[in-house]
């Protein structure tokens, strides 16, 4: 028995075509002394490379936001019968004290600790804010603390400014005394 080329590259059933092209076997079921079939051209078709390329996963960016919150101060008023309100803080009663005195609501000044700390007749306290025209207020005071240290700018009438100094004690939502100097 004869062996067969090994022809590189070329798909075994070409190899096995070229083989019984080129007479292998034995020589009795052809013509005797015939000469070899003529060369035989195989073409091998290669087959095809399919390259997969992913698709790219998009990316995603989050930018991160801070978000910084500034508490507001908290004022709380409950209104107790009779319609006059109770504050619970204590820069909150003298700040509305001021406020009311601004608006000429001096009957409500005067319920909120005015009687207390401006004498005892009401109409010589009252005439004694006739030529404030608008009050402007700064004040301090320790977290839960009765004393509340104040400047008050009293603009007048004729566009001149009053400054005192001084502090204020405030118990169950009321002023209770007061030391303020003038100092411009």
């Amino acid at each position: 028995m004869r062996q067969l080329p090994v022809v590189a590259g070329v798909p075994v059933v070409a190899a096995v075509l070229l083989a019984t092209a080129v007479g292998c076997g034995s020589n009795g079921g052809g013509q005797a002394g015939a000469s070899p079939p003529g060369a035989v051209t195989v073409t091998a078709t290669p087959t095809p490379t399919v390259t997969v390329t992913p698709t790219p996963t998009p990316t995603v960016t989050v930018t991160p936001q801070t978000v910084t919150a500034t508490p507001n101060p908290t004022v709380t008023v409950t209104t107790a019968r009779g319609g006059n309100p109770t504050f619970t803080n204590a820069t909150a009663v003298v700040t509305q004290y001021y406020e009311d005195i601004t608006n000429h609501d001096y009957a409500a000044a005067w319920a909120l600790g005015g009687k207390n700390i401006g004498g005892s007749d009401y109409n010589g306290w009252v005439k004694g804010y006739a030529t404030t025209a608008r009050i402007y207020l700064g004040t301090s005071s320790e977290f839960g603390s009765g004393q509340v240290r104040a400047v008050i700018y009293a603009v007048q009438t004729d566009g001149s400014t009053k400054t005192y100094e001084g502090t204020y004690t405030v118990s169950n939502g009321v002023l209770v005394a007061a030391s303020i100097q003038q100092t411009g």
